[in-house]
């Protein structure tokens, strides 16, 4: 390292005479002042270097959405942050929804307060450390929280722990980049982490990725980290056919596949929630059977400021001495940046990336000549789930959602969001349980 700072400075010393060969000669004074000056260069790593011990490099700490840090070969990289999400809701149902499942209360919760730590050590160990601190039962959820080896030839990477599955779109996006406060009804099939193991890795520039993840089922609170049942399996496949070199304009398409043993031959599927302040309300409560297959589609398409993008997921449950059961989800959803941004993508993971206001909101803008203002976007969805199959002796109820967003978007690490939902029931025997409306407002900030 000394060695090429040296080199540098005295090519950057020597360049306003190199050009000047042939021409006039350099004089004694210049050679003594080029001389002074590469032993001052000299003296200075010297004492930079002797404040380490033998085997100690030095740090560069630097913020690039989060305080990260590094050595100078890149071998040892550590990272901290965290994320906060505070959520408001209010609702508004009718009779038939009341006499249902009663009525809902409005209130407030901390949706996530998150703190991880991740690294590499050696080029050739990967970790990440994250719980939130979620005031339930226990008092902490385990996150990510694994070990990874990079670089394997051919394979391309290994992961052990436990982790997000690699499953949907909507769930392998950050919560951090998510266009809705909530995912969609498709989640209802997806349990978002589990202890296992994977192999993953990019082909084709990052336009081609694969995952697979091998897993026991789990819990994510640390008490209930213990492996039961069958070994299930999860892979998912993306690619990106089209993307501009200025990432304005892009499509992914994808699809997964989970096969999944039923715990003590036992399933149920909740759907997803409009917020988490509310309970689930389709449940096909415990259903006797042996085993579930969930098969899932996913496609997005940017053109600069607009976005679309729509998944399908169908769940076959084997239910052993009856006839299969089939229960299904979708959304279509689309996005348009107000304020002439676009959707980021990810080509590490698949995914949507994070969002990046051309300008930071700031008091000491003029907004009236749109300076300061951040980012703001508009988005719609559309989803229906069907936890109902007669044939197989499911009744888990059907909902239809609405739901309209405004994101504003004061930095790539805050942002506020608003959410109008209009959600329609009927129970598992077809009846109409009523219309909830909600609205729901979060303050976000990732660090």
């Amino acid at each position: 390292m000394k060695r090429k700072v040296l080199a540098i400075g005295l090519m950057i010393l020597l360049s306003p005479f190199v050009g000047n060969v042939g021409a006039d000669p350099v004089d004694s004074s210049q050679i003594e002042r080029l001389e002074r000056r590469l032993a001052e260069l000299e003296s200075r790593e010297r004492e930079k270097y002797s404040k380490f011990k033998k085997g100690e490099e030095e740090v560069q700490v630097y913020f690039k959405n989060g305080l990260k840090m590094r050595t100078a070969d890149n071998e040892f990289q550590f990272q901290v942050g965290g994320r906060i999400m505070y959520d408001w809701a209010f609702f508004n149902e009718d009779s038939k929804f009341i006499s249902a499942f009663g009525n809902q209360q409005d209130g407030s919760r901390f949706r996530r307060a998150r703190f991880f730590m991740a690294g590499q050590l050696y080029n050739t160990v990967q970790y990440k450390w994250d719980i939130d601190v979620d005031g339930g039962a226990n008092g902490v959820t385990f996150k990510d929280m694994y070990i990874s080896v990079p670089h394997i030839p051919v394979v391309g990477n290994f992961r052990v722990g436990h982790f997000k599955r690699p499953a949907s779109l909507d769930s392998v996006t950050s919560s951090k980049y998510n266009t809705f406060i909530e995912r969609s009804l498709t989640n209802t099939f997806f349990k978002t982490r589990n202890i296992g193991f994977a192999f993953f890795n990019q082909h084709l520039d990052q336009r081609l990725t694969w995952f697979t993840f091998l897993n026991k089922t789990s819990g994510e609170r640390p008490p209930d980290l213990r492996a039961d049942g069958d070994w299930n399996v999860t892979t998912r496949v993306t690619g990106l056919p089209m993307i501009s070199d200025d990432g304005k304009d892009w499509l992914h398409l994808g699809a997964s596949y989970s096969y999944e043993a039923a715990l003590n031959n036992l399933v149920r599927f909740q759907g997803a929630r409009d917020t988490e302040i509310t309970s689930h309300f389709p449940d096909t409560g415990s259903i006797d059977a042996k085993k579930y297959h969930i098969v899932g589609l996913e496609g997005a398409l940017n053109l600069n400021q607009f976005g679309l993008q729509s998944e399908y997921v169908t769940t076959y449950v084997d239910r052993r001495d009856r006839p299969e059961g089939r229960l299904g989800a979708y959304y279509v959803q689309g996005t348009w940046y107000v304020t002439g941004e676009h959707r980021n993508y990810s080509k590490k993971s698949g995914s949507v990336g994070r969002f990046k206001p051309k300008q930071n909101f700031s008091w000491d803008k003029d907004w009236s000549k749109g300076n300061g203002l951040g980012a703001v976007q508009l988005a719609v969805r559309y989803a229906e789930l069907d936890l109902n199959d007669g044939k197989a002796g499911i009744a888990g109820g059907e909902q239809q959602s609405l739901t309209l967003g405004v994101n504003w978007e004061l930095s790539p690490m805050s942002r506020v969001m608003y959410n109008y939902v209009t959600a329609d029931y009927t129970s598992g025997i077809g009846a109409d349980n009523g219309t909830l409306i909600t609205n729901v407002i979060r303050f976000q900030v990732d660090f």
